[in-house]
């Protein structure tokens, strides 16, 4: 898998409004181009958080994109996002 395509995505999305405002008007133009396997490109395109944890991307990177996509920290935004990913076992993030 390419790892760090996904998590040059999720870092993009997590630290530029401009870059996140794009990823959400057309996701399949933000991704155009990027080497990511079928299985990459499908949960990025569904912001699949559970598809993404368990195919190897960063948990950092996962949780800053996440909470930019969601509209920011609140407690209902932790507590969707621990629902999503409570049972999952961390798996090899290395790059």
């Amino acid at each position: 898998m390419s790892k760090y395509a996904v998590d040059k995505v999720l870092w993009q999305v997590a630290r530029d409004v401009s870059l996140e405002q794009a990823f959400k008007n057309d996701r399949a133009a933000f991704l155009l181009g990027r080497d990511l396997t079928p299985t990459e490109h499908t949960a990025l395109m569904e912001f699949d958080i559970r598809a993404l944890f368990q195919g190897g991307a960063h948990p950092f990177m996962i949780y800053m994109s996440a909470q930019r996509m969601m509209g920011g920290w609140s407690y209902q935004f932790m507590t969707d996002y621990v629902a999503k990913i409570h049972d999952l076992k961390l798996v090899d993030i290395k790059t």
